[in-house]
């Protein structure tokens, strides 16, 4: 360890010796260390002081004793989890108040140095060392204190960290110094300095104004403490700056502000306006870059232009007939390199010389085989966008006449309802959207309205007249408004038909969009809730911005409400249910469909996937952004809430962290916590391993886990050694000297696992996330939860693993890959826990039983897919496997095995590869946690052409 404490005491700079690798040599040096007492405010929070305890039990410092001020007794059960720190309790018999609880702690520490940490919060390791420092560093001052970060109670960071320079003035006017920010010297306790147990917020600012009428206060910059901004403790509640607490302490205060003080504050008045013109100058800056992005997007719409012309070009090449003579040729390019050049001269005789010139001269002379591949290199198609893609596979309309002809075979036709709320809606796209029902395809439908008591004269004439000239069009006008729940409700009391689809007043339905429901409905005879992909409208009228949705992923739905536009459900289940509930306006088909699938079955809900809803991007919309409609977030939280306590889950629900719009579902850990046996296979490579074990230990805030290492016969000496000093230090290794074989290294340490819960982790793993074996266990232990995955990053802040799809590159592959931090995906795919059909082993965690229960790894696979077999072994005995980003860690890829680079491992790959095509060749090229629409060549969820969509075949009789 480097010398990095000053001693307060005699000025000298002492040796810091970790506790965890302290010996009798060093117990005189660390005697020296002044002592800190670390005083802990607790109440019935025992999961949460146990992770403020081990934040304090893996401080860097070496002499620390920790008080707990506690109001229930058995907390002394927590000395386990101090480390090599003392810990004493002071027990009580009833919760004191929180400045109470402070001066018994204070009268009772017996430090040099004092720290106040509340049970919610948690310290990084170098935390106390450094304010130790900071002291010693000034010791004419009293207090030193250091920047921390607020967090959500998932322990998210939450908001900018907390953390100014001092100053006086501004601690007069705001306190910006958490408890936890502040290491003391026990000098401010014979100067007077206590708790005032006359407040009932703001007693830790008070505090400091006590201290600052002695001493300044050294700042120590950087952030290393968490203050949990937690709603079971009144100290976070937010209070207004006018508010009765702040009187409370500028009257006890007030004779600190002197003339001078005051002038300073008159002083930062006058200099607004300059602060202002500043702004404005930023503004104008800003303005700047605006119309330089307007002139990138007009460029980029050109860019669109001729790339859409390129690919009409190509497409009649295509259909050209020297195109389809040439196709046997072509078909032979795998043998020669001559067919690809062939094509070159064919299409454009030019070009291709232009092109073989440049290969070339690209190329080193000699180098042939790097001439052939440039010479080979694939064409790319030409730009995939949308509209292009629509035109090129989405049915013609010339087909809809044998569309309505198949539908004749349907005896009895299904008839779908269709139910829209209106309230003083635009005419002219309440008009489009009738229209749109009225161009079915399908005619076996009924369109129900219910307009909210609008004051609109035209929206009633318009409903009046549309309801007298087709009699499938029925219209009930509200006499008070009562909101879009209500109105639902009154538009679903007309229904007759067997299904019953949701439309929008606004939006529009695809022409074909009832004939694929009716289609579902005829081929799913138990079917109660049929959902379609969906894409938006913009403005101009344009088809834009697809959802490719997955099938049926309940992981997802708690994310996100994927079952709406379209969504089609069974009259006799929205009988069942109550139809939609008022107070949940804004999400009410979000409430609809969580009631609603909490009475199916997963195969009772059936996804189509095609785009048939298009969402239309209009002000005010949450097709436009949700913060139009702030509320229909709290009542998706408050719904999302209500389902997971039907089904007796006291879950967390939050925004999820990267995109609040959605949600995240942070699920309970059983009492007690399961024992996770973490399995890490290796051989040699001891630096990748010590790093992979030392971020387990260091931030890893789960509790009961043991490490099991299996080697797999290291010879490195400095691994050897290593593999000692895991073994004295509680880690246990496991020796197994066989040739390579992943399966068998895992299956053997499984065998000899104690804990409930596996974790198989590879080693070249490093945490990020301290509370990632929490968020993986609770979602393990799930009913029906097979295997979970963690989010893995490349050491370089790139995506590795965002989960795997199956097909992708062949057998299966990673989504998202090289994705950079803050990109969230295909509609937040990248950034919401979900279903998947496989996860990676690099970081897997699955219960014991249900891994012994389909046989563990399967051992034929010694390298390669041996964890998407087992995933999808587990999808066949019906569990679900989940993966998560809110358990993060880099992934040193196969930085201890290396790549396929010998013909031996190539030809092992080879056989494995074949192997999962011989045994899974089916499940491959469908994944239901992807949509066939979407491309297998790219890990981006971009467009597949074409698109692995069953086409629909017509019966010519």
């Amino acid at each position: 360890m480097n010398c990095s404490v000053k001693c307060a005491y005699d000025g000298h700079r002492a040796c810091h010796i970790s506790p965890l690798h302290m010996t009798p040599s060093t117990e005189i040096e660390i005697s020296s260390l002044p002592l800190v007492s670390i005083l802990i405010r607790s109440i019935d929070r025992t999961h949460l002081l146990q992770e403020a305890l081990a934040s304090v039990a893996r401080q860097s410092y070496a002499r620390i004793e920790i008080l707990v001020v506690a109001a229930v007794p058995d907390h002394s059960a927590m000395e386990t989890s101090c480390g090599p720190y003392p810990l004493r309790l002071i027990p009580t018999d009833d919760p004191l108040h929180r400045c109470r609880a402070a001066n018994v702690a204070l009268a009772a520490a017996r430090g040099a140095y004092l720290l106040i940490l509340d049970d919610d919060d948690w310290l990084l390791p170098e935390h106390v060392e450094k304010l130790v420092e900071a002291l010693a560093e000034a010791p004419e001052l009293l207090a030193a204190y250091t920047g921390v970060q607020p967090s959500d109670p998932a322990g998210n960071a939450q908001g900018p960290a907390l953390g100014l320079p001092f100053d006086d003035l501004r601690l007069l006017a705001g306190n910006w110094m958490p408890p936890l920010a502040v290491l003391f010297r026990r000098e401010v306790i014979d100067l007077g300095c206590r708790f005032d147990e006359s407040l009932d917020l703001f007693e830790d600012w008070d505090f400091w104004l006590q201290i600052s009428c002695h001493s300044a206060f050294a700042h120590a910059p950087g952030v290393s403490a968490h203050y949990r901004i937690h709603a079971s403790s009144g100290v976070h509640e937010n209070a207004p700056f006018v508010g009765p607490a702040y009187s409370h302490l500028y009257g006890k205060w007030r004779h600190l502000w002197s003339e001078g003080q005051v002038a300073q504050m008159m002083a930062r008045v006058w200099a607004f306006p300059d602060q202002q013109q500043r702004i404005a100058e930023q503004e104008g800056g800003i303005a700047q870059l605006k119309q330089r992005i307007s002139a990138l997007e007009q460029q980029i719409r050109t860019q669109d232009q001729v790339l859409d012309e390129r690919q009409e070009h190509i497409e009649a090449i295509w259909r050209s007939r020297s195109w389809r003579i040439t196709r046997p040729l072509r078909g032979l390019h795998r043998a020669t390199f001559v067919i690809p050049l062939l094509n070159k001269a064919i299409r454009n005789p030019r070009r291709a010389w232009r092109f073989a010139q440049r290969a070339a001269q690209q190329t080193p002379r000699g180098d042939w085989q790097g001439l052939l591949r440039r010479l080979l290199k694939p064409e790319t198609r030409a730009n995939a966008n949308y509209s292009n893609w629509l035109a090129r596979f989405e049915p013609a309309a010339e087909s809809y006449p044998r569309f309505r002809q198949a539908a004749e075979a349907w005896q009895p036709p299904p008839i779908i309802t269709v139910v829209m709320p209106t309230y003083n809606s635009d005419v002219e796209l309440l008009e489009a959207a009738i229209g749109s029902v009225l161009g079915q395809v399908y005619p076996h439908w009924q369109l129900c309205i219910a307009d909210d008591a609008s004051d609109s004269p035209e929206v009633k004439a318009l409903l009046e007249r549309h309801a007298s000239t087709d009699p499938r069009i029925q219209v009930v006008f509200r006499p008070v408004n009562g909101h879009i729940s209500a109105a639902s409700n009154s538009a679903l009391a007309l229904a007759e038909g067997d299904f019953v689809a949701l439309l929008d007043h606004d939006d529009l339905l695809h022409p074909l969009a009832l004939w694929f429901i009716a289609q579902a409905i005829v081929e799913h005879p138990e079917a109660s809730l049929i959902y379609t992909d969906e894409d938006k409208l913009s403005l101009d009228g344009e088809r834009c911005d697809p959802y490719f949705k997955c099938d049926f992923n309940y992981e997802l739905v708690l994310a996100q409400n994927m079952l709406s536009h379209l969504g089609c459900y069974r009259r006799a289940l929205l009988n069942e249910i109550g139809g939609f509930r008022e107070g949940f306006e804004g999400s009410q088909d979000y409430d609809l469909a969580l009631r609603a699938v909490e009475r199916l079955r997963p195969d009772q809900i059936v996804h189509i996937p095609r785009v048939l809803y298009h969402w239309r991007i209009v002000a005010g919309s949450t097709a436009s952004s949700i913060t139009q409609k702030p509320y229909a977030l709290t009542a998706a939280h408050r719904a999302l809430k209500e389902h997971l306590q039907r089904r007796g889950i006291a879950a967390e629900v939050m925004p999820a962290p990267e995109i609040p719009h959605y949600t995240r579902v942070q699920f309970p850990l059983p009492t007690p916590s399961p024992l996770v046996s973490i399995l890490i296979p290796t051989r040699d490579r001891a630096q990748l391993l010590s790093v992979c074990i030392e971020s387990i230990r260091q931030r890893t805030t789960y509790t009961p886990y043991e490490i099991i290492v299996v080697d797999n016969g290291s010879e490195e000496a400095n691994t050897l050694q290593l593999l000692d000093r895991l073994r004295d230090s509680g880690v246990r290794v496991l020796s197994d000297d066989g040739p390579f074989n992943y399966s068998r290294l895992n299956n053997g340490a499984a065998e000899q696992a104690q804990g409930s819960v596996l974790c198989l982790m590879n080693n070249d793993i490093e945490i990020i996330t301290p509370h990632w074996l929490e968020e993986m266990v609770s979602f393990a232990e799930q009913d029906g939860v097979g295997a979970v995955g963690a989010r893995l990053w490349y050491p370089t802040d790139k995506l590795q693993h965002g989960g795997v799809i199956l097909g992708l590159g062949g057998v299966a592959g990673h989504s998202f890959l090289n994705y950079e931090r803050g990109e969230t995906g295909h509609f937040g795919r990248a950034a919401l826990h979900q279903s998947l059909s496989a996860v990676t082993a690099a970081c897997m965690v699955v219960k014991k039983s249900i891994y012994q229960e389909v046989g563990g790894l399967d051992e034929r696979l010694s390298v390669s897919f041996n964890d998407i077999d087992f995933c999808l072994r587990l999808r066949e005995a019906g569990y679900r496997n989940v993966w998560t980003p809110y358990a993060e860690m880099f992934h040193h890829e196969s930085a201890s095995r290396g790549q396929e680079t010998t013909p031996a491992k190539q030809a092992r790959f080879a056989s494995e590869v074949a192997f999962m095509n011989d045994k899974w060749a089916n499940e491959l090229l469908d994944d239901p946690a992807y949509s066939p629409n979407l491309t297998l060549t790219a890990n981006d969820f971009s467009l597949a052409w074409p698109p692995r969509i069953a086409q629909i075949s017509f019966d010519r009789s």
